[in-house]
């Protein structure tokens, strides 16, 4: 049966509420955009990722899914290592296996040493059909109860097949594609943060010129209570190229993503 996005919300806000306590240094504020604010050493969390993506042309109306399991350890106070298993469910599909993740991530000073307290981002990811590459730079501000983060990414896929075209008839070899993300949050209380969080990606299939972008907006919460956070966010298409309905581009893009992140210290 197909998960709601709604009920997925409601599950993992009362799954927190039994879980007593205070947080932890790497509050996840977004569910798109990192802080670079780690974990003390020695810390091991698992975090389970819900995604679903609805609205995209050609699906009739199906919601597609992603699920990854993620394990983490903070080897020093400034970098932490995290494996990860990804399935996948196509819009009208069933879930499957898709690929196994391995991300890496290094602090450049201790907070408040250097401007926007820099991060160095890598994840790679390899199914057998394809190899993806995907740094990115973390870069975030604390005013308070006031956090501010962005995300400059890169990301870099090359085929291993052939079956994939594109709607100029061509066939998708490679891929490279820019994005950045950023959000602000505010700590209502020790337990929950809100705020607002934005993405926009462009692609450059075979790596020529730019074929299709999209900006998202919504929001994001954060309820942390003990070893247990979780965070939800919706990010909704505002605009989009090329324009397939309306100022959207719903083609290359969902219209609606809603994510979940339940993370658990151990």
């Amino acid at each position: 049966m197909p998960f709601r996005s709604e009920a997925v919300l409601i599950g993992a806000l009362a799954l927190a509420l039994f879980f007593p306590g205070t947080a932890g240094a790497d509050r996840r504020y977004f569910v798109e955009t990192y802080t670079p604010y780690l974990a003390p050493a020695g810390e091991t969390e698992v975090e389970t990722w819900l995604t679903s993506r609805s609205g995209q042309q050609g699906t009739n109306g199906a919601v597609a899914w992603d699920w990854r399991e993620e394990l983490e350890y903070a080897f020093t106070d400034r970098f932490t290592a995290a494996a990860y298993l990804n399935f996948t469910r196509p819009a009208g599909g069933s879930l499957q296996f898709q690929s196994p993740s391995l991300e890496l991530i290094y602090r450049l000073a201790d907070p408040g040493r250097l401007p926007g307290d820099p991060a160095i981002y890598l994840e790679t990811t390899e199914s057998g059909e394809e190899l993806e590459l995907e740094p990115k730079l973390l870069l975030a501000h604390r005013a308070g109860r006031l956090v501010n983060a962005i995300n400059l990414i890169g990301e870099f896929e090359f085929r291993h097949n052939n079956n994939e075209t594109l709607g100029s008839g061509g066939i998708l070899r490679k891929l490279w594609a820019w994005e950045m993300s950023g959000g602000t949050s505010y700590e209502l209380t020790r337990h929950l943060a809100a705020g607002l969080e934005a993405r926009y990606r462009s692609e450059y299939p075979n790596f020529g010129p730019r074929a299709a972008a999209a900006l998202h907006l919504g929001p994001a919460i954060n309820l942390q209570t003990g070893k247990v956070q979780i965070a939800v966010g919706v990010l909704r298409q505002v605009h989009g190229t090329p324009q397939t309905s309306g100022h959207l581009d719903l083609a290359d893009f969902e219209r609606t993503e809603v994510r979940a992140v339940i993370g658990v210290d151990l």
